[in-house]
């Protein structure tokens, strides 16, 4: 039996949902090895998200390119006794490989799944949460379980967050209409729809994004008929997190403001039609809407294009189901 590692390194890099959710590793890594130094390799944007949280004593940032990869691998070659690659791509591997001569992965695959993969089949993955998923990874390590989610929000991007927000005093809720595929996005014309009604009870309408989202919160700003209270579209991601904790609710597609605004432990209302739900719902009190459709989930991360050709699952989901919804996690 190998002896417990007195220093073990993380990496997950990309992307932001994926970031946040494997944080989930760190309470059950903390309790199972009380006295390991812990460090974590992630990408620059998501890295102020890490820095400062006290299950952590480094964090490197990983940036885009081999090159990168090849720096950071050097620069750590040697230093730990266990790698824990949660990303299981090339520039993690060689990270991974050359820190710590013991190395567990995940592996977001069964042996049967990974075979279907082979014949040019991606069934999506519905056992289980991400969360979950990650603590597999950690299985040899006699860890089944995950833990919470964490990031920290300092100072700086706490004032971040208070500039974006301003003088806002109505309660308030966030809508995010941007998601990373075209199958995952909800019609920004109807989050204009569920943001009139909203704001008609009394609330503040908040708009949150990234630059990703461009295309579909031009088309929000132009249907929505009601002042937005606050735009943080502009921030970084721990402003965004920061003001995320500032509301009362968040309305988004499965992306991952969904996952940062649980982190802060703010309640999320996730849109879902081509993607699994199961696998990436929103941590309670949130709670995941999908119409339930027999040919949904359909694609483990969206696509440019629905394969029965109708886009159903989000097309068919309507304004006021989503607006009910919201008025009643808002109730609570």
């Amino acid at each position: 039996m190998s002896p417990d590692p007195t220093s073990i390194l993380v990496l997950r890099y990309s992307a932001l949902g994926d970031a946040v959710l494997a944080t989930a590793v760190l309470d059950p890594l903390r309790e199972r090895f009380p006295g390991a130094r812990i460090e974590w390799v992630t990408g620059p944007a998501y890295a102020p998200l890490l820095e400062g949280l006290p299950q952590l004593a480094a964090v490197h940032r990983l940036d885009r390119g081999l090159g990168n990869a090849l720096a950071l691998r050097e620069r750590l070659r040697g230093r730990f006794d266990l790698a824990v690659d949660l990303q299981h791509k090339v520039r993690s591997a060689l990270v991974a490989r050359a820190a710590a001569p013991r190395l567990v992965t995940f592996r977001r695959r069964t042996i049967g799944e990974a075979a279907l993969t082979l014949i040019g089949r991606n069934p999506p993955i519905t056992r289980a949460h991400a969360t979950a998923l990650y603590a597999e990874a950690l299985r040899p390590l006699g860890i089944e379980r995950p833990g919470r989610l964490h990031v920290h929000l300092s100072e700086a991007a706490r004032a971040l967050a208070g500039e974006a927000l301003g003088s806002a005093r109505a309660p308030l809720v966030a809508l995010a209409p941007g998601a990373s595929r075209n199958t995952k996005r909800w019609a920004p014309e109807r989050f204009a729809e569920v943001a009139e009604a909203l704001h008609r009870d009394g609330h503040g309408v908040v708009l949150a994004g990234g630059p990703g989202d461009r295309e579909a919160l031009d088309a929000f700003r132009a249907a929505c008929r009601v002042p937005v209270a606050a735009d943080l579209t502009a921030l970084p991601v721990e402003g965004l997190g920061a003001a995320l904790a500032r509301v009362r609710l968040l309305v988004a597609c499965d992306s991952g403001p969904v996952h940062l605004a649980s982190a802060v432990g703010t309640p999320v209302l996730a849109l879902f039609g081509p993607t699994s739900a199961t696998r990436w719902g929103p941590a309670p009190p949130g709670r995941a809407l999908a119409l339930g459709l027999t040919c949904s989930p359909c694609t483990n991360h969206g696509g440019d294009r629905c394969p029965e050709g109708h886009h159903r699952c989000m097309g068919d989901l309507g304004a006021a189901a989503v607006t009910a919804a919201a008025r009643e996690m808002l109730a609570r």
